[in-house]
């Protein structure tokens, strides 16, 4: 097929009436007429403007399976550009069939009225190397979806993204191995459904002023990135489900949202948090699983909505509901989340007829001493904790069912607590209290609960549950009559112990890998092995004493001790025969052919000697640097000694210093062989390196966090010296060193 260089082609539709041109594609070919695309692997850089055009009315291209690629092979996915289909101003536009990866974008359409994507595969398409790791995260990776106005999301990427494209429908689209599924930004009343889009390390479907929508019968599993299993559980905003800015009225319906950084995240927006005015509303979110998220199996903020028959268990919190207001959640499943639902500032919130079990927290409700300054929605709207109904729920060893603090007007009537320590119901006036039942209490006696709280069996049972607000949805018929099932990958194991996040993202079962299980600096370090059934040997080692075993079974474990050295510096490639395997970048190995794959990991502990000053403007480090260097020399405000130089300070870092304007100095000595290195330096505000006493890195001004990668020729012993400054806001410096392999 042709590779010419790029040129406009209009395509006319065949004499014979009803038939339908087939054609190869060609790098600017622009498609106005219905075509049928000729099977084949096209691989066709693109610019902003798209590899291929789309521009008509009612017009349908059928992919016939063709391969769109924008990759050079080997290129890795953070260096991606362009846009593979780029679909313009025209209305009833059907595509159909398509593969498409290795673009920055892999479909941009806008002033397409409905539009419709169907059978086709996004996969692979341009994801972000992230820098967080398995000892900490890295504030880089952190997303920010609250602005959009003028598209500012695709700097992020997207398999499919729309933008006024009402009435639009995607249905049975597959994207893994990216950064977002699908992206949209003003679609109202569209289709989202039967799409399997898991395994990605930002999003899965996410709206941006959209409105009465249905999403219904997705899988959206495991797009998450943020998660270090025990060590840090921050989801960096992604999220299965995202609705931003005035998306209302939509419907979320029978979709698996698990293992997600939060199964369903809704914020209002920025205009309603300057003004107090709208909202994410009237969202009906029913019968979906948002099992296992790291924070938020559901968070839903400034708005109000309606909750209904989900399963949310083994999350941080079940729903997180701060300022939520006129919300129901009724009929749900909480199970083992660490707090089920929690929410400051809430008003006329009922929770009816939901089932409790396990975890630390049932119902949290509380309100804070102060608002923040610059919030225009508590400036403009009454904020006060109050107004809820807690009715006819069951409780069943959940440590804490009741916690409600500061909180006014609350009922609590008709629940069954069983196997709990206490219930906590203070500082709130207008409590009403009863018919509630104790199976485990005799007659009430003795129950742990907090003060006050006479009248807990008044025998006011038979309170019918409602179903409240009638600017909702309705509630979505049973489902489609070719829905796919809602179930995690039968191929991924539950909990949140199996989100494994690396560089690329979420790993996803469908390619052997060796994870740490114990702390990697640690002699001896315990692996899982995680993947496609079959066996693996050993290929090679460095680094390493001993190993269990020299060959073993997919899944399984692995103990290896490592050479006893100060400097971590350990390989171990292995080799696996057995079910097919997908590599992380959509490379196939058939089953029963070899697949190689191992686990690398260099560490050098540097023994670093932090100090820390206050500043004032008289040793203002920018403009009285003569000054400022005096004091760093003199006498401390706190001095510590770590061998892991990253810290990030939301607040005062150290007794006896300020919140802003202060400095560090971190010293440190690292003795490493012969070879090629790099120095990863994050640092917020200011900062200036120097080796063996020559300054070889600076950047001495007030910055966000940023990343600066510093080569380096090493060989022995030699002296780092790091100087930091914070002006105001939040403060980082962090440094580690690298080996180039």
């Amino acid at each position: 097929m042709s590779r010419c260089a790029p040129f406009i082609l209009a395509l006319l539709v065949a004499a014979s009436a009803n038939a339908q041109s087939t054609i190869a594609l060609e790098p600017g070919m622009v498609i106005t007429e219905s075509v049928t695309i000729t099977p084949g692997h096209y691989r066709i850089p693109a610019d902003s403007t798209g590899a291929i055009i789309i521009r008509g009315d009612d017009i349908e291209i059928d992919f016939n399976g063709a391969i769109l690629d924008g990759g050079q092979p080997g290129r890795a996915p953070d260096t991606f550009a362009g846009t593979g289909i780029r679909v313009e101003k025209g209305s009833g536009i059907m595509i159909r069939n398509a593969v498409v990866k290795g673009y920055k974008l892999g479909l941009w359409a806008t002033d397409t009225p409905g539009i419709r994507i169907t059978a086709s595969d996004f996969s692979y398409n341009w994801r972000q190397r992230l820098k967080s790791i398995i000892e900490r995260e890295h504030l880089d990776d952190w997303m920010s979806y609250h602005q959009n106005e003028h598209d500012e999301w695709m700097r992020y990427g997207a398999a499919i993204y729309l933008r006024r494209a009402d009435g639009a429908q995607v249905d049975h689209v597959r994207v893994t191995g990216g950064q977002n599924g699908i992206l949209m930004t003003e679609v109202n009343d569209g289709l989202f459904y039967n799409n399997d889009i898991s395994f990605n390390s930002s999003l899965g479907i996410g709206m941006y002023r959209s409105s009465r929508n249905t999403v219904m019968h997705n899988k959206l599993d495991f797009n998450v990135r943020g998660y270090s299993h025990g060590v840090y559980n921050r989801g960096q905003d992604s999220a299965a489900i995202l609705l931003y800015e005035q998306s209302s009225n939509n419907v979320f319906a029978y979709n698996s949202a698990t293992h997600s950084g939060d199964g369903l995240f809704l914020w209002a927006g920025q205009t309603t948090m300057d003004t107090g005015e709208g909202g994410c509303n009237d969202n009906l979110i029913y019968a979906n699983d948002f099992s296992y998220a790291p924070t938020n199996g559901i968070e839903v903020t400034f708005s109000r909505n309606h909750i209904e028959k989900n399963v949310i268990r083994g999350c941080w919190h079940g729903i997180w509901g701060g300022y939520s207001y006129d919300t129901v959640i009724l009929d749900n499943v909480f199970e083992d989340n660490d707090e089920h639902i929690a929410i400051e500032h809430g008003q006329d919130i009922a929770i009816d007829g939901n089932q409790f079990s396990g975890g630390n927290l049932g119902i949290y409700a509380w309100e804070r001493a102060d608002q923040p300054a610059d919030w225009g929605y508590s400036e403009n709207r009454d904020v006060l904790s109050q107004d809820y109904r807690i009715l006819g729920n069951t409780f069943k060893g959940v440590d804490k069912p009741l916690q409600v603090r500061v909180t006014d007007s609350v009922m609590v009537r008709a629940n069954t607590f069983a196997h709990f320590s206490e219930i906590e119901l203070v500082d709130g006036t207008g409590v009403q209290v009863g018919g509630n039942a104790f199976p485990y209490y005799e007659n009430g006696a003795d129950l742990p609960v907090g003060r006050s709280l006479g009248g807990w069996n008044d025998g006011l049972f038979g309170v019918e549950l409602e179903r409240e607000g009638s600017s909702m949805p309705a509630v979505p018929p049973m489902p489609m009559p070719d829905a796919q099932p809602v179930r995690m990958p039968e191929y991924a194991p539950q909990t949140r112990e199996y989100i494994l996040v690396d560089e690329w993202g979420p790993v996803d079962f469908r390619s052997p890998v060796l994870w740490p299980r114990s702390p990697r600096k640690q002699v001896e370090q315990d692996f899982e092995l995680v993947g496609p059934a079959g066996s693996w040997r050993v290929v090679e080692t460095s680094g390493v004493a001993w190993m269990s075993a020299e060959s073993g079974e997919v899944p399984g474990r692995l103990a290896v001790r490592r050479t006893e050295e100060d400097v971590v510096d350990i390989q171990i490639r292995l080799a696996f025969v057995g079910e097919e395997v997908t590599d992380r970048f959509g490379h196939v190995t058939p089953a029963g052919q070899s697949f190689e794959f191992g686990y690398t990991y260099f560490f050098v502990p540097i023994e670093w000697t932090i100090s820390m000053f206050n500043y004032t403007e008289e040793t203002d480090p920018r403009e009285q640097y003569d000054a400022f260097r005096a004091l760093i020399e003199g006498e401390p405000v706190y001095t510590e000694t770590t061998t892991d130089l990253g810290y990030q300070w939301y607040g005062e870092p150290a007794p006896g210093l300020g919140r802003d304007h202060f400095a560090t100095v971190s010293t440190g000595s690292i003795n490493v062989p012969e070879g090629r290195y790099r120095l990863d330096l994050t640092s917020d505000d200011g900062v200036r390196v120097w080796l063996d006493g020559q300054l070889i890195h600076d950047d001495w001004t007030y910055h966000p966090p940023k990343l600066e990668q510093i080569d380096l020729e090493l060989d022995g012993q030699h002296d780092l010296r790091i100087e930091h400054f914070e002006i105001n806001g939040f403060s980082t410096i962090s440094a580690t060193l690298e080996r180039h392999r």
